[in-house]
């Protein structure tokens, strides 16, 4: 039986990278899953390819309205919604000084506020049915901090914070709060600062080759992570951060250290 048959759910950040990578993987195991995110033609071209099982909703997650909008389409085509997967986001890299305080607010708008306003909009839908399950795709830099991220990793850590303690309010309702907190996601990210990266690319490599399993984590293997949330598998999990970073919060690899 596929892991996720008959269940209904909402992806944000569905269009592109790890947001794509989940709802594939969602509805090869057996889910109804509506596309939520601000591209409008790439979510609306993956909905066609994947048919019948998933829809393209427009979802800018900063807008309560937009929420609202999406939990009634869900609710109309399916009565019902079993599974939030909180992945949509967006970054900005640079010190705290150069960060402005209108650019740290519009991260937590769109990392912080939004996951807040889609567990709000599934609450009382997944609260009446009896429970559902709800997914918050945070960040390797919400368990080990990185100079340069201020406002995403506030963002993130806000996020950590929120699902625990939502996990702690829902779960005599029926309903799971997780996080997947994974080193890696869609590189598109990092587009407006590729070229100054490039002057430090060797730091940035070894950044990811001291891990027990180096390098970034891949798409997919964030997208099982959901998945088992996502799952009866997990029935018994709540409020847990579940790294998907190679190990690189378990500690360094130092490869002389083998050859003693």
């Amino acid at each position: 039986m596929k892991r996720l048959e008959g269940k209904t759910a909402i992806v944000t950040g569905a269009a592109r990278g790890t947001g794509e990578a989940i709802a594939r993987l969602f509805v090869a195991e057996g889910a109804r899953v509506l596309l939520g995110d601000v591209l409008t033609s790439l979510g609306q071209k993956l909905a066609d390819e994947l048919g019948e099982a998933a829809e393209f909703v427009p979802l800018d997650v900063s807008r309560e309205t937009d929420w609202e909008q999406t939990v009634s389409r869900a609710l109309a085509l399916h009565g019902r919604i079993d599974v939030l997967v909180n992945n949509a986001a967006i970054l900005h890299l640079g010190p705290l000084e150069s960060t402005s305080p209108e650019t740290f607010r519009r991260i937590l708008e769109v990392n912080t506020v939004g996951p807040f306003l889609g567990l709000r909009g599934v609450l009382d839908p997944m609260r009446a049915q009896g429970g559902g399950t709800v997914v918050n795709i945070g960040s390797i830099d919400s368990l080990l901090p990185l100079n340069g991220l201020s406002a995403y990793a506030a963002s993130k850590w806000g996020l950590r914070g929120l699902s625990k303690t939502a996990a702690m309010e829902l779960g005599r309702a029926g309903i799971r709060v997780n996080s997947v907190c994974p080193s890696g996601g869609n590189s598109e990210m990092f587009a407006p600062w590729l070229e100054p990266i490039g002057t430090f690319q060797d730091e940035v490599e070894s950044y990811t080759s001291d891990r027990g399993i180096p390098g970034p984590s891949p798409f997919e293997a964030i997208a099982e992570a959901a998945l088992f949330l996502a799952s009866d598998a997990s029935s018994h999990c709540t409020g847990v951060d579940l790294p998907v970073d190679g190990g690189a919060h378990a500690g360094r690899f130092v490869a002389g250290f083998n050859r003693l």
